[in-house]
């Protein structure tokens, strides 16, 4: 029998968030801002359709999918919600449902089922680099934000994030009792999740919202690198290396000694990639 991963009941909710308090001047004129917080999201809403997949992938595994239906998937909305009511506050002339409407018809064939994991065992490991850089994505924004409320909302969803990953690694460290993989392997899915953090759904939605902002524009991927790179400035001051690197070595179970040599020397050079 399976521990659980957690609880099921939310530690905050969205109607607690001091929308009313929001200190507008502080990040009326900030854009790159305004095209992060309003594309993030579109993607955490989006959650449905990827909870959707997981749960065609899990099919029989009862304890996951009632996880994934009950405990993952209401939180990722949750996160959607605040910060879709953020951008609402903040930048009331922004048609967010039309951003968001693009965004999903433009995503949807790339949430498919098929395009998960080769095995059960690899997709666990998969989603704990996903949390692990969604997690490190909002500590970045609750340590970086001018404005304190929109802190406060990422330290929030940072919280429930780590909880994601701890019950995504409980159900990866399950999976690989029952159908072992060899650690190489692992490192392999590892890596390759990894290599996407750049991947379709990031540039997708940040296309969309540069769609509705600017209307008759055109947003390319030049563009969508040069915002990326605004964005690495933030990173080099505020991300937190450190946590991360040991989140997304966790699934291999490294021995003490390497663990303690190799961690350092990632961070060393994620440091310098950034």
């Amino acid at each position: 029998m399976r521990a659980m991963p957690g609880p099921s009941g939310p530690r905050w909710s969205v109607d607690d968030v001091a929308y009313d308090k929001i200190d507008r001047a502080a990040m009326a004129d900030k854009l790159d801002w305004f095209y992060l917080v309003a594309a993030s999201s579109f993607v955490e809403i989006l959650s449905d359709l990827y909870a959707r997949n997981l749960g065609d992938y899990y099919a029989g595994d009862e304890e996951a999918r009632d996880w994934l239906a009950h405990k993952w998937e209401p939180e990722e909305m949750q996160h959607g919600e605040a910060l879709r009511r953020y951008v609402q506050a903040v930048w009331p002339d922004f048609d967010w449902q039309r951003g968001f409407d693009g965004f999903r018809t433009d995503y949807a064939p790339y949430c498919q089922t098929a395009l998960l994991g080769p095995t059960r065992t690899l997709e666990m490991a998969a989603r704990c680099v996903v949390e692990t850089g969604t997690a490190s994505f909002y500590a970045m924004l609750h340590v970086a934000s001018p404005e304190p409320v929109l802190a406060a909302v990422a330290g929030h969803i940072r919280d429930d994030e780590i909880g994601h990953y701890k019950g995504f690694y409980r159900f990866y460290r399950d999976y690989q009792r029952r159908d072992p993989h060899s650690r190489f392997r692992v490192a392999r899915e590892i890596w390759r999740r990894v290599v996407e953090v750049d991947s379709e759904d990031a540039f997708l939605a940040v296309k969309n919202v540069s769609i509705v902002h600017r209307p008759g524009s055109v947003f390319t991927r030049a563009d969508f690198r040069a915002f990326r790179d605004r964005i690495r400035a933030w990173m080099r001051l505020h991300y937190p290396f450190q946590s991360a690197v040991k989140m997304l070595l966790r699934p291999l179970d490294l021995p003490a000694p390497l663990q303690r040599i190799t961690v350092p020397l990632i961070v060393r050079t994620a440091r310098r990639i950034v």
